[in-house]
C-alpha cells in the first residue's frame, strides 16, 4: 500500500481520485493548532454535466487548471483539529464552452464540511450533551448543528402502523411553541420503550391523533395506565372500547403522601417545641411503618438512644390530625403493596372525622375513580418506564439550558432514545 493510500485510509477517505501531495503540517489558525493536509482531486470525467455530451477524446472535454485551496473540515485525528486543503480539478467543455469542477463523495457541492464530519455530528447528537459542546468539539458553529438538527427534525414524524396493546399516558413541560406548553407522551408497556410524543395534551388534538388509527386497531388495545386527569379518562373511554383503564399506583399514593406531608408542614412552626424533630425526621413519617428499624441509635434531638419506630410514635402522638392521617396513609400504601383491594376500599369509605381537609379530598378523589383504581390492583404494571423517560427528558432540557423549537427538542429525545437514527 502506498503512502497516499495509508493517509487516505487513516483519514477515512474512500475517494480514490484524491491524492495527497504534501506531508502533514501544523499551523496556528485563530489561536487553534491545526494539522494541515494538502491534496488534489482529479479524474477523467465521463460526460459534461452542463450539456451532457460524452467525453470520448480531447476534442470534447479537457482539463482546465485547478480551483485551489478549498478548505474541507474533516474529523479530528489523534484528538487534533484537522483540515484538508483540496485543489479541485477544473474542466472545460469544447461543445458548450462551459467549465465545471471535479466532485467527490467526501464533501457535497458548495460545502466545506465533509460528510464524515456531518456523520460524526449526528452521532454526537445521540448523546446527552448540549449543541454548543458538540459544536466546540467538532470545530463548527452552533448554526451548523442547528441546521443538521433541523434536517433531522423534518423527518421525525413517527408513523406507527399499530398501537401498543398496553399503553401508559403522561405529559411533560415542553417548549413555548407547543399548545399549553405541555407535550403528551405515550410509552409501550410491553417492550418498555417510548412510543410517541405529540405537541399537545388537549383532548381535541389527542382525539385527532388517535383517530388516525382504525377502529379495529384501537379495539386491540387492552390496557391504558394514566393519572387522575379526567380528560385522559374521558378520551380513553371514548376511543378505546375494549381497554381497561387503570390509575397508576404512583399517582394513587402521591395524593395521600402530599396530604400527610402538608399536615406535618403545618405543624412545623418555630413556637412548636417539636419543630426540629418534625423537620429532621420527616422521612421516617412518610416511610412504610413495616420498614422502620427497631435498632436504637443516639439522637441529638432526644438526647438519648431511640429507635425509628419510637421516634415516629412520639411525633404522631403530638397531634391528633397527624396521627389520623398517618394511620390512613399507612393503610393505603400497605393495601397497595399487598394488592388487597378490599382493605383499600374499606379505608376510603370509612373515613375518620379527624382527617385533614386535604386527606379527605384525596379520599374523595379515590372514591370517584374507584373503578379505575380497582384495575390497578389487577394489572402488575407501574409507571416506572414513563417516569424514567420523563426524567431523561428533563435531563436533556437541563443540559441544553432549554429549547425554543419543539421539533428540535423531540428530535433530540428520539435520537438519544435510539428511536430514530441520525
Amino acid at each position: 500500500m502506498s503512502t497516499n493510500n495509508y493517509i487516505l485510509n487513516l483519514l477515512n477517505i474512500k475517494d480514490e481520485n484524491i491524492h495527497i501531495i504534501t506531508e502533514c503540517k501544523e499551523k496556528m489558525i485563530k489561536r487553534k493548532n491545526y494539522k494541515i493536509i494538502e491534496g488534489i482531486l482529479t479524474y477523467t470525467p465521463e460526460y459534461c454535466p452542463c450539456c451532457g455530451v460524452a467525453n470520448q477524446s480531447t476534442n470534447d472535454i479537457i482539463k482546465w487548471g485547478f480551483r485551489k485551496n478549498c478548505i474541507v473540515k474533516i474529523p479530528k485525528q489523534g484528538n487534533c483539529l484537522t483540515r484538508l486543503i483540496l485543489h479541485k480539478q477544473r474542466f472545460f467543455c469544447k461543445h458548450c464552452n462551459n467549465t465545471f469542477i471535479a466532485e467527490t463523495n467526501l464533501v457535497d457541492r458548495n460545502k466545506n464540511i465533509s460528510n464524515n464530519t456531518n456523520h460524526q455530528i449526528r452521532l454526537e447528537l445521540m448523546e446527552k450533551q448540549s449543541e454548543k459542546d458538540i459544536a466546540k468539539r467538532m470545530d463548527v458553529s452552533v448554526s451548523v448543528i442547528d441546521r443538521i438538527l433541523n434536517e433531522i427534525s423534518s423527518h421525525t414524524v413517527l408513523r406507527h402502523p399499530t398501537l401498543p396493546k398496553s399503553m401508559n399516558w403522561d405529559e411533560f413541560k415542553a417548549t413555548k411553541d407547543t399548545k399549553g406548553k405541555m407535550a403528551f407522551i405515550i410509552t409501550d408497556n410491553v417492550n418498555g420503550n417510548l412510543f410517541d410524543i405529540t405537541g399537545s395534551r388537549k383532548s381535541r388534538d389527542l382525539e385527532k391523533y388517535f383517530r388516525r388509527y382504525s377502529k379495529q386497531e384501537r379495539d386491540k388495545v387492552k390496557h391504558i395506565s394514566i393519572d387522575f386527569y379526567s380528560g385522559y379518562i374521558y378520551l380513553a373511554k371514548k376511543l378505546f372500547k375494549n381497554a381497561d383503564i387503570s390509575i397508576d399506583r404512583f399517582h394513587i399514593i402521591i395524593q395521600a403522601y402530599n396530604s400527610l406531608n402538608s399536615t406535618r408542614v403545618r405543624l412545623c412552626k418555630k413556637d412548636n417545641p417539636n419543630y426540629n424533630k418534625l423537620k429532621d425526621y420527616w422521612k421516617l413519617i412518610v416511610k412504610n411503618e413495616k420498614d422502620l428499624s427497631e435498632e436504637k441509635h443516639y439522637s441529638k434531638h432526644f438526647h438519648k438512644e431511640i429507635s425509628q419506630k419510637e421516634i415516629v410514635q412520639y411525633l404522631i402522638n403530638t397531634d391528633l390530625t397527624l396521627k389520623t392521617n398517618y394511620e390512613c396513609y399507612q393503610g393505603l400504601i400497605n393495601s397497595l403493596k399487598e394488592k388487597n383491594f378490599n382493605k383499600f376500599k374499606a379505608i376510603i369509605f370509612n373515613q375518620n372525622k379527624n382527617l385533614s381537609p386535604k386527606m379527605k379530598q384525596a379520599l374523595k378523589l379515590y372514591r370517584e375513580n374507584i373503578k379505575y383504581i380497582e384495575n390497578s390492583f389487577k394489572y402488575d404494571i407501574n409507571n416506572g418506564i414513563i417516569e424514567g423517560i420523563n426524567n431523561l427528558i428533563k435531563c436533556i432540557k437541563r443540559i441544553a439550558f432549554g429549547y425554543r423549537k419543539f421539533d428540535h427538542f423531540i428530535s433530540r429525545i428520539f435520537l438519544i432514545k435510539g428511536i430514530i437514527k441520525g
